[in-house]
C-alpha cells in the first residue's frame, strides 16, 4: 500500500479491532448477572465473527475482480505489443526487400 491510502483491509481490520475492543469492554462493565454476560459475550463474538466473514469475503471480491482486470489488461498489451513487433519486421523486410 502507498503512504496515506487505507486499503479495504486496513479499514476493515481497524474496525473489527475497534468493535471487538469497545463491545467487551462495555460488556463487562455492565451491571448483569454473570450468565447474562456470559450470553451476550458470546452473542456479540458471533457478531464479529458474521462482520469478519462478510469484510473477507467483500476483500476477496475485489481482489479476484482487480486480478482479472490486471489480466486482461496485460493480454491486450501483449497483444498489442506483438501485432506492432509483426509490422515493425514486415517494414524490415520491405525496407530490406526495396
Amino acid at each position: 500500500m502507498t503512504e496515506g491510502r487505507c486499503g479495504l483491509m486496513e479499514v476493515g481490520l481497524s474496525f473489527l479491532v475497534g468493535c471487538v475492543v469497545g463491545g467487551t469492554a462495555a460488556l463487562l462493565y455492565a451491571p448483569q448477572s454473570g450468565t447474562r454476560t456470559r450470553r451476550r459475550i458470546a452473542d456479540f463474538a458471533e457478531d464479529v465473527r458474521d462482520r469478519a466473514g462478510d469484510v473477507t469475503e467483500q476483500a476477496t471480491e475485489k481482489f479476484q475482480k482487480a486480478t482479472e482486470q490486471a489480466t486482461e489488461k496485460i493480454h491486450s498489451a501483449k497483444e498489442q505489443a506483438s501485432e506492432k513487433f509483426q509490422k515493425a519486421i514486415e517494414r524490415g523486410r520491405n525496407f530490406v526487400n526495396t
